[in-house]
């Protein structure tokens, strides 16, 4: 079986797309074929994502931003919309590649005001949704 391949689609890819695909790789290891982007890519990632994700042994120091043209899927991959802004392009990826879809909604942790330490507690629960979401794949 080859490895399952994946698209994580969000509104910026800087927090919970990013996050999505490295737990994806870490899940399926090194040969999974997972590529995240966001409908209006932000200039770089997201420093609390890139904290909370150090703590799970992913380096996300050097991920960079991508939109939906640099991304690819066909229809062995699995298109995942993180966001509800995203939902239109999610959906046209998907079919244009026939391709299964799926909707997880995350709320956008960049959102939450607070202690530094509240924030950073808002990332940890998003990546441990997302984890749990990704563990429980069944391709």
């Amino acid at each position: 079986m080859s490895a399952p391949r994946a698209v994580f689609v969000c509104g910026r890819n800087s927090v919970r797309s990013p996050m999505a695909e490295a737990l994806w790789r870490a899940r399926f290891g090194e040969g999974a074929r997972v590529q995240s982007c966001g409908i209006e890519p932000a200039s770089c990632a997201d420093g609390f994502m890139i904290a909370v994700m150090r703590e799970e042994g992913a380096d996300l120091s050097s991920f960079e931003p991508q939109g939906l043209e640099d991304v690819s899927a066909g229809p062995d991959t699995l298109v995942v919309c993180l966001a509800p802004e995203a939902d239109e392009a999610a959906r046209e990826l998907a079919q244009t590649a026939k391709a299964r879809i799926e909707h997880w909604h995350f709320a956008d942790p960049a959102e939450i005001e607070g202690s530094r330490e509240a924030r950073l507690d808002a990332y940890r629960a998003i990546r441990e949704a997302l984890k749990s979401r990704i563990n429980a794949v069944v391709l």
